[in-house]
């Protein structure tokens, strides 16, 4: 991946589990999955920043175009923000939400799999 590139990964909200002192297993395995395709360093941000229920109405719209803009490559956990990109029309390439309920990730192919395209899309 080039030196150049610029990468943003957007979440849906902030957990409302208290997590001061310690990494959840969300982000422990957001960050195992940066590290096994070579990227070392990225932003982040949430669509929203109040724990709760995802509700379009609590998006943070201009945040999220005006800081979008800032990036080559943006990376979407689950379908909440993917669709929300898709709204904006924000280019963006749309991973499984690494949280440990995401059934989804309980078949390590599929895992791999789509690490790797993702991989493929950071390096287009």
């Amino acid at each position: 991946m080039g030196s150049d590139l610029k990468i943003l990964i957007i979440g849906m909200n902030p957990s409302g589990r208290d997590l001061k002192h310690k990494k959840g297993p969300t982000l422990t395995k957001l960050e195992s999955w940066m590290d096994s395709i070579g990227v070392h360093h990225f932003s982040f941000m949430n669509t929203f920043d109040k724990p709760g229920k995802a509700k379009k109405a609590n998006v943070d719209i201009n945040r999220l175009c005006k800081i979008t803009k800032e990036y080559s490559k943006i990376l979407a956990l689950g379908g909440f923000v993917s669709e929300t990109l898709n709204t904006l029309n924000v280019s963006h390439f749309k991973l499984p939400h690494p949280s440990p309920l995401n059934r989804l990730l309980n078949d390590k192919h599929y895992e791999k799999q789509i690490l790797s395209k993702c991989k493929d899309y950071l390096n287009d």
